[in-house]
């Protein structure tokens, strides 16, 4: 039993890297809702509210050249899904190294070919190294909905949780680390579901001229699930052919780490 978990992880790694050469999936709907915040999280203007994959450009009072692109994916018989938003975008002429920009980007359109089954949630952070004259944080939280999903314009999409979030990651640039990951387990998934990712961008100046105008803010979150059949169940054909042929050498690494 231990072994064939191990084999799923190392497999879940696999789908990851895998998924940039899997087929797009059509868009049920995505709701992108961002908001300036200051040192204590309250709310700084008004929030904006976007639908679809792409926000070509916007602006708060802290930062502009703000854009979005959301893309998403589906693996092997709706077992394997994912999420990836990239925001980039400058300091503005009134940028205040306190605030920080909130991103919350929901799609309510992702299957499960293992209902009832379980899932891992792969939760990853990447910033961008565009930056001079001080450091680019990027933080991802990602969390799955029940549907259907509540989409109200001025908040985040909201609904039953499945499952507990993931829990912050943080990537900050320039650091030299690599980016971090963290995880959550979903017990008994419908056949639909909704992602929803919950990004914070900060930019902190450490030189003594501050954050360079052209620096580029923000990157890359991403978020994978990977869901497992039924307790008794064998694993379907398909996906078992695209994610068992790299885990053999990998679960046996992880096997001795344990």
């Amino acid at each position: 039993m231990m072994l064939q978990k191990l084999r799923w992880l190392a497999a879940g790694l696999l789908a990851a890297a895998a998924l940039l050469a899997s087929p797009s999936r059509s868009q049920a709907g995505i709701q992108i809702l961002i908001q300036e915040m200051d040192s204590g999280g309250v709310a700084v203007g008004p929030s904006q509210y976007f639908t679809g994959t792409l926000v070509p450009g916007t602006g708060t009072v802290s930062f502009q050249d703000i854009s979005i692109t959301v893309t998403t994916t589906s693996g092997v018989s709706a077992a394997v899904n994912s999420l990836t938003t990239t925001v980039n975008m400058k300091p503005s002429a009134t940028f205040d190294p306190t605030h920080s920009l909130r991103v919350w980007v929901t799609d309510d359109g992702f299957l499960n070919s293992n209902v009832s089954g379980t899932a891992t949630v792969f939760n990853n952070a990447s910033a961008s190294s565009g930056i001079a004259g001080g450091q680019n944080a990027l933080t991802n939280n990602s969390q799955l909905l029940s549907l259907p999903v509540d989409v109200p314009t001025t908040n985040p999409p909201s609904d039953t949780l499945l499952g507990a979030s993931t829990g912050d990651a943080t990537d900050i640039r320039p650091s030299g680390l690599p980016s971090p990951q963290t995880t959550s387990n979903v017990a008994n998934m419908p056949s639909a579901f909704a992602i929803q990712q919950t990004i914070t961008i900060r930019a902190t100046p450490t030189g003594p001229g501050g954050i360079d105008p052209q620096s580029t803010l923000g990157g890359s979150a991403s978020t994978v699930v990977l869901a497992f059949p039924p307790a008794g169940v064998p694993a379907p054909g398909g996906i078992v052919l695209a994610l068992i042929g790299l885990p053999i050498l990998g679960a046996r690494r992880l096997r001795k780490k344990a």
